[in-house]
């Protein structure tokens, strides 16, 4: 009956052990995942941001697109008269 108590006793720490080895490598996992994503979060923020400075500029571009053509158009307008 001891040595039955024994080996129950042992088992139950080791399943202990065991239950301790993976919730310490569940709890690892899981903190490397949220690392992860607030890097990520960091990433698309700056992607976010150059994606605006882009648009910005495009539109500067446009409008100095436009004012050449409409340069151009009076400056022909002229050029016949």
């Amino acid at each position: 009956m001891y040595d039955r108590g024994t080996t129950i006793i042992n088992d139950f720490v080791r399943n202990l052990e065991r239950a301790k080895k993976l919730s310490d490598e569940l709890f690892s996992s899981t903190e490397e995942q949220m690392t992860g994503h607030k890097e990520m979060m960091k990433a698309m923020f700056e992607i976010e941001k150059e994606v605006n400075e882009i648009t910005q500029e495009s539109g500067k571009i446009q409008d100095g697109i436009l004012k050449i053509k409409t340069q151009s158009s009076d400056l022909k307008a002229l050029s016949v008269i």
